[in-house]
């Protein structure tokens, strides 16, 4: 018997369900639970714990009753797991997400096919496995949630393998994985860093085919002192990535693959304990089975469309805007229903934000939407100012996302201070060949001018802000008096050299990300992209690549010193899987 009060870790579970914004279903049961006599409420959180350890990390690391309950269930025995309808299987009521609990099994098809792969998804990593299995003559089915093709950025980056020596080859390898707080598996990174050069010069080809023609954008990025040299093909200026996949979808199909539009993937089928099909439901409601000799391969994107599961995974992202609705997790719930489990949460977050056109990261003042200074600028990459601006989202109630936003005051002089920082800093003025624009900032001829004209610009575009002309003034005017005194920022500790005059006439430059596009954890996989179960064990039959496996990254956000890195991976790791599935 547990030493542990089991209502003690229910009710804990219960309360850290609903700080992470879970109001959906789990918030329901959990009020409903709230809601009965101090009997029944006990009844049921005692009858509650008796889902296993096992189910606790099964999806994720942090399943049914949470961190607090898993880490208190550590010394009870073994339970029984949850039934096939998502409650236990002595018919107690089972406390957790709504997405965990798994549905009754689909035993009837209006349609059955079968193949050697089963592709779940038409994105950049689906169509790309797809191409690949293809052209390693497997047959291929695929199951499309939209009624088209649909891909998302602007960049794909590869490494140029014949510019780059063997031990740049690794120190990327390893770079990335410093980015991603070394919970990266190296050896998906690597997959990537040998196959992207291949995969993208593909993609590059078969899009132009079609008339969508890649600008290339060639950089060099210092990786642990060995210089790395990428190759990337970019969209800016044609529609992005969307084109182009039009373009390759209408190929595979000439190619044989049948994709089954508007019919999402509802569940797996699982045949003699192995992931041996995809089950899709078409626009009509009936289900239609893809059987797979050789595998299924996960390509179904992230979950940013769900707020229950974004919540869930990424509690750091509350509040934030959610850009993309149609990617709802459904494939990926598919998988865990099936056996998989996610990546240790938090989720790796990729965050944006609308502003200039071009970002412009540099170490200058940042004012909030009040109009006061609140951090040590030194850190001025966009993807990472949520840590420091998702206090603000709390302040109106997570319900105005542009409550993130905020300005960076900028001295006409900047390029100067670019020039002395460029060789210790990391910090940014382009977007791959897309260069800043100062004549789309904000400027003033006096700090009261600037002033007016910043909140006449967060009035035009509806901020969160309570901002005055003389609480800017009095920070920028703090700020000079620091820099003035030379004694360092005694405020909040920013690096000597940032430190620098900010007089008039000036810049205001509108900053924040408060979109969320994408997550970029998803399944936790093999070298090879197999699916793990709960005893890190490979799932017979089940492949995840893109932004539905992972895990590639690990940080709580999306490390953007490698430009095009997420899409490379995307259309890399497609490739490489739909080639060693079809090889099966």
């Amino acid at each position: 018997m547990c030493v542990f009060d089991r209502a003690f870790i229910v009710r804990r579970a219960a309360r850290e369900l609903h700080q992470t914004g879970q109001h959906d279903a789990a918030s329901a049961r959990i009020k409903g639970v709230r809601s009965q006599s101090q009997e029944g409420r006990e009844s049921i959180m005692g009858n509650a714990m008796n889902v296993s350890r096992r189910d606790l990390f099964k999806f994720g690391g942090m399943a049914a009753l949470g961190v607090a309950g898993a880490s208190a269930l550590a010394g009870c025995a073994p339970q029984q797991k949850m039934a096939e309808t998502g409650a236990v299987a002595d018919g107690s009521t089972y406390v957790g997400p709504s997405f965990l609990q798994k549905p009754a099994e689909i035993t009837e098809f209006v349609e059955t096919h079968e193949y050697d792969v089963v592709v779940v998804g038409a994105g950049e990593s689906g169509l790309s496995a797809t191409h690949a299995a293809l052209e390693a003559g497997a047959s291929v089915g695929v199951l499309q949630s939209l009624s088209i093709v649909q891909t998302a950025g602007n960049m794909a980056a590869s490494i140029d393998l014949a510019k780059t020596s063997e031990a740049a080859i690794k120190a990327c390898v390893s770079f990335i994985s410093y980015k991603s707080d070394y919970r990266s598996n190296a050896g998906q990174v690597e997959t990537w860093a040998r196959t992207s050069q291949e995969a993208l010069a593909w993609w590059a080809e078969a899009a132009a085919k079609g008339g969508s023609e890649s600008q290339p954008y060639d950089y060099v990025v210092n990786c642990n002192g060995h210089d790395v040299f990428f190759h990337a093909n970019t969209y800016f200026h044609d529609e992005g990535h969307q084109k182009g996949a039009l373009v390759i979808g209408d190929a595979v199909q000439e190619e044989g693959a049948e994709i089954f539009f508007e019919t999402p993937c509802v569940q797996l089928y699982v045949e003699d304990g192995r992931v041996a099909g995809a089950i899709g439901e078409n626009k009509n409601g009936e289900h239609v089975l893809l059987k797979a000799a050789k595998g299924v391969i996960m390509a179904a994107g992230d979950y940013v469309g769900d707020t229950e599961m974004l919540y869930y995974y990424t509690p750091d992202a509350k509040g934030l805007h959610q850009a993309v609705d149609f990617r709802n997790g459904t494939g990926l719930k598919a998988a865990m229903w099936a056996g998989a489990q996610m990546c240790p949460a938090s989720h790796t977050k990729m965050v944006h934000g609308e502003g200039p056109k071009v970002r412009f990261e540099m170490p200058y003042l940042f004012l909030d939407r009040h109009g006061k200074r609140f951090m040590d600028e030194g850190c001025c990459r966009m993807g990472y100012l949520n840590e420091y601006t998702n206090k603000y989202l709390a302040e109106v109630d997570f319900e105005d996302s542009t409550a993130a936003k905020f300005f960076s005051i900028v001295p006409t002089n900047w390029q100067e201070h670019y020039d002395a920082w460029e060789s210790f800093s990391d910090i940014s003025i382009h977007n791959a060949y897309r260069n800043v624009d100062p004549e789309a900032w904000i400027k003033g001829e006096t700090l009261e001018e600037l002033a007016a004209n910043m909140i006449a610009y967060a009035d035009e575009q509806e901020w969160a802000h309570d901002y005055t002309v003389e609480a800017i003034v009095e920070s920028i005017n703090r700020y000079n008096e620091l820099v003035a005194a030379g004694e360092g920022d005694a405020d909040f500790g920013k690096r000597d050299e940032y430190m620098v005059p900010i007089e008039a006439p000036c810049y205001a430059v509108p900053r924040g990300a408060n979109n969320i596009d994408a997550l970029v954890d998803g399944l936790w996989c093999d070298d090879h992209f197999q699916c793990l179960d709960a005893d890190m064990k490979p799932i017979e039959g089940l492949f995840a690549v893109g932004n539905a496996s992972g895990p590639f990254f690990g940080n709580s956000n999306y490390p953007m010193d490698i430009e095009g890195l997420s899409v490379g991976r995307a259309i890399t790791t497609g490739f490489a899987t739909g080639r060693y599935v079809a090889g099966l």
